[in-house]
């Protein structure tokens, strides 16, 4: 699934830009133990550009003698059809400012503004950040998920996902407003040199910067129960997986690869794993980015 901003970080679904990378500073890993099972965790970003790569080496060599890789989603299952029967759209939703607002951004990514029009809100939304990100040089196929996935299926390693894609569409089609404040978060940038943000959100992921990634969060429109719909509720359904030995074997090595605000966020994978008697430890290096949201 393609994203928008904050999205790109926590759910799958969405001229180039260059960063040096050194060895000083990784995006961010953490290593997870319980007994005799071994999880090594990633937050991803959902599309990107071959300069964020390779991974972290402590990954790549976990990931070698894993017994699973798990993803939010299958990257290969077909996406589901959307339903636009009875549904609130985006012209129903903006004020006479608000709808000059989205002409303005779509005129410069060169969508048709009619057709954004009569889109469900978070669609609009999904279509104006992925325009967004790809016209900077960024792409799904260069995304966290699908290298790491192409990783382990050169190793022969199995796929488990914590959700299909129809799960995800459905909690996209429940959003208060139907995603309102997701729309309104992807065109409230535009005259705030949006360059920048997308460049400094790839540049704090590569850093391992949890503290910018975080302002990201901060600085969007969503509101509650947005974050909970996309974030904390489905943090505590993949918690209730993780710890179950259907699922992920008590003697196992798993690599978790998912949006990065799963990991850093508020009631985070990484809080609760260790509420859940599991001893987590950051194995990569991290610093500062020396760029604002």
């Amino acid at each position: 699934m393609k994203n928008w901003r904050p999205l790109l970080l926590s759910l799958l679904s969405l001229p180039s830009l260059l960063f040096a990378t050194t060895s000083h500073s990784e995006p961010l890993v953490w290593k997870a133990t319980k007994g005799q099972q071994q999880l090594m965790l990633i937050g991803t970003i959902h599309l990107g550009h071959k300069s964020m790569y390779p991974l972290p080496e402590v990954l790549e060599q976990f990931l070698k003698t894993s017994d699973g890789l798990v993803l939010e989603a299958s990257l290969e299952e077909d996406m589901p059809p959307i339903n636009f029967d009875g549904v609130i759209l985006t012209k129903q939703v903006l004020t006479s400012e608000q709808r000059e607002q989205l002409d303005k951004t779509a005129t410069k990514l060169k969508l048709d503004p009619i057709m954004l029009l009569n889109l469900p809100p978070w669609l609009t939304a999904v279509s104006i950040e992925n325009q967004t990100f790809e016209s900077l040089g960024y792409d799904a196929s260069e995304g966290v998920d699908q290298t790491i996935q192409k990783q382990a299926q050169a190793l022969k390693i199995p796929l488990l996902t914590f959700e299909t894609l129809a799960q995800q569409l459905d909690v996209l089609q429940n959003l208060p407003d139907n995603g309102k404040s997701l729309l309104l978060d992807a065109i409230s940038d535009e005259d705030q040199q949006s360059e920048d943000v997308y460049s400094c959100m790839i540049q704090s992921w590569q850093d391992g910067d949890q503290d910018n990634l975080l302002k990201l969060l901060e600085t969007s429109e969503w509101d509650l129960q947005t974050s909970d719909a996309l974030l904390y509720s489905r943090n505590q359904d993949w918690i209730k997986k993780i710890t179950n030995p259907s699922f992920l074997s008590p003697t196992g090595q798993y690599v978790i690869a998912v949006g990065a605000l799963h990991l850093i966020a508020e009631q985070n994978l990484i809080q609760t794993l260790t509420e859940h008697g599991y001893h987590v430890t950051q194995v990569t290096t991290s610093k500062d980015s020396y760029c604002q949201f």
